[in-house]
């Protein structure tokens, strides 16, 4: 099988070379989910990526910058100029796109988009069409609770309901977008296989104990709980550190000034975020639970974090399969109180019974949820299409 992968990224090398030493780096998140999946997918099938560099006018100082082709996991990423007039580049991304579609797919290619990436998934989804080949969505959030004017999310939506298969987050998703019952597959995420060459042990951790959180770095996401909870909490010897971007970011630098065992450090790419996951004692994700988004959601840090070997305090997310509890550690009460509790329950153990607790978690995503078994279930959605 072939698959043209049409989306907002680039290979990890030009990410790195473009990013490295700039401190807001655009769409990091997006770019891992969407690199290990691209692996993944190559493990089995040949791969050609039409690419559009994340890149804006904040980091771009040239008006025009060509990126050759290149091969990095198995797959060939097919760069698109990066562009810095934002009228110029959406223009140049949409007819790149839908032009690299007609001349690099045939009868047995299938395209993917990220239904959320506008501009690139309408071209390609329109070549798709023309080339009378099939397109399928990858959906990681819906689109109407997104920020963006109306006629984004109405681009949006078109193109979700225009492919002929989809990759979902959760089950409340394609209950959504999925009316017509088209073929689509559930995937939380895809933990990234190379882990398992990196084996976690306590000589790697921290001391004093670290509590880590990476992210984003909001309100809505639970970190002024989070923050308040781990205050409370009488943990001698352990220090909370917090890297990522978001509208929390001022209130925490203060807060971290005052409070010793309070750190952030900012954004990390996501190699040096993985080490800092496992130097940690415990990862903590607090997101709430009674947002309408989390239902349709499922934080790819969870996977990440779990591969790392390192345990896993978690709030009970509705979008999280219940075959993940008996692995992580479960915040039942998700105020600053009930956060500070499971903190001290947790951490009350010895540094041997927390490794072995995040060992099984790691073993778990390893073999069942890797990126080049998540790729295979894409692979036989499209083989069925």
């Amino acid at each position: 099988m072939h698959i043209l992968y049409a989306v907002t990224t680039c290979s990890d090398s030009t990410y790195r070379q473009l990013f490295a030493d700039v401190a807001v780096k655009p769409a990091f998140q997006s770019q891992k989910y969407h690199r290990l999946l691209i692996e993944g997918l190559a493990a089995g099938a040949k791969v050609d990526v039409i690419a559009n560099p994340p890149v804006n006018r904040s980091v771009l100082q040239k008006a025009f910058v060509s990126l050759p082709a290149e091969t990095e996991g198995g797959a060939v990423y097919h760069n698109l100029p990066a562009i810095r007039n934002p009228v110029v580049k959406a223009l140049w991304v949409g007819l790149g796109t839908f032009f690299q579609v007609l001349f690099l797919g045939k009868k047995d290619s299938a395209v993917i988009v990220d239904g959320l990436n506008r501009t690139t998934a309408l071209s390609a989804m329109l070549g798709a069409k023309v080339k009378g080949i099939p397109c399928i969505s990858i959906v990681t959030d819906l689109p109407d609770l997104l920020g963006g004017g109306g006629f984004s999310r109405k681009v949006a939506n078109f193109v979700i309901s225009k492919c002929s298969g989809y990759v979902f987050l959760t089950q409340a998703m394609n209950d959504r977008l999925n009316p017509n019952g088209k073929p689509y597959v559930i995937l939380e995420g895809h933990a990234d296989i190379a882990m398992t060459e990196k084996e976690p042990s306590l000589e790697r951790k921290k001391k004093p104990r670290v509590c880590l959180y990476a992210g984003g770095v909001s309100v809505q996401y639970g970190l002024r709980d989070l923050v308040e909870g781990f205050r409370q909490a009488d943990l001698p010897n352990t220090e909370l550190h917090i890297y990522g971007p978001g509208d929390y970011v001022e209130e925490l630098k203060h807060i971290a000034e005052d409070d010793p065992r309070v750190f952030y450090g900012g954004m990390l790419l996501s190699s040096q975020v993985v080490e800092k996951e496992m130097e940690a004692t415990l990862l903590i994700n607090p997101r709430p639970t009674n947002e309408e988004f989390v239902k349709y959601s499922f934080p790819s840090k969870t996977m990440e974090y779990m591969a790392s070997g390192t345990p896993v305090l978690t709030t009970v997310l509705p979008g999280m399969p219940r075959e993940y509890h008996p692995h992580v550690y479960l915040i039942e009460d998700e105020t600053p109180e009930g956060i500070r509790k499971s903190l001290e329950t947790v951490l009350r153990q010895s540094d041997e019974a927390l490794l072995q607790k995040g060992s099984e978690a790691r073993r778990f995503i390893l073999e069942n949820k890797n990126n080049v078994i998540q790729g295979k279930k894409i692979l036989d959605l499209l083989g069925n299409l």
